[in-house]
């Protein structure tokens, strides 16, 4: 959203408005030094194209200062614009983040059951009864060096697993959190939206899309 073509709109004008005051001064100073130069008295002077002059430099400035104080009200609408189109979008970031947390709770849950399965089928296996079970019909001229390759092996595998549910129940300790602080913040996000949509006048909370010749207000809804 750019508003810079309003800002240099108007930054013109009133450079604009301010040529023309200098001018009109100039006009001003310089029209007694020419009488005074060429030795005619006023009463010689012929006014009347002059003060028509001076007129028709006044009326410029008056429809100047009018377009000035027309592209200030107009800059002031969209700044409101601006304001809502931003709220809108961090509100619409905030559910998308919740959404991903309760997601991420789900699959954290998920994951935990799956490891959690697994490491309560690597326990019995550890058991010596359940290797030489699992050995059965293998011959082996090293059979204890067999033994502990196998509970190496369970082992590592026991290790890996513990590792992953630890990760996992700290990340599911602090999800609730970050989870209740998306809430809280959407919760402020959309009464601060509806306090800037009534400010600014608009009915819905559509996109506003400025640019520096036209406001065009585009339905997409959000859930206040």
């Amino acid at each position: 959203m750019q508003i810079d073509g309003y800002n240099r709109g108007t930054k013109l004008v009133e450079a604009s408005s301010t040529l023309v005051l200098v001018a009109l001064f100039a006009e001003s100073v310089q029209g007694p030094n020419t009488i005074a130069q060429e030795g005619t008295s006023p009463a010689q002077v012929q006014t009347s194209p002059k003060n028509d002059e001076l007129e028709q430099l006044r009326k410029s400035v008056r429809q100047l200062n009018a377009e000035v104080a027309r592209l200030k009200v107009e800059n002031a609408k969209l700044e409101k614009y601006r304001e809502v189109d931003y709220l809108r979008d961090r509100l619409v970031k905030e559910e998308q983040r919740l959404e991903a947390l309760q997601k991420e709770l789900v699959e954290i849950g998920a994951r935990e059951s799956s490891l959690q399965k697994r490491l309560d089928e690597i326990e019995p296996q550890l058991r010596p009864d359940q290797i030489e079970q699992s050995r059965a019909g293998v011959g082996s001229m090293r059979p204890e060096e067999d033994r502990e390759a196998i509970v190496r092996q369970l082992s590592n595998e026991k290790r890996r697993i513990q590792t992953q549910l630890d990760q996992l129940a700290s990340n599911r300790l602090r999800i609730p959190g970050a989870i209740s602080s998306a809430e809280a913040s959407i919760v402020t996000l959309r009464q601060r939206l509806k306090d800037a949509v009534r400010a600014a006048g608009l009915t819905n909370t559509g996109r506003v899309r400025i640019s520096t010749d036209v406001v065009v207000f585009e339905s997409d809804s959000v859930s206040l």
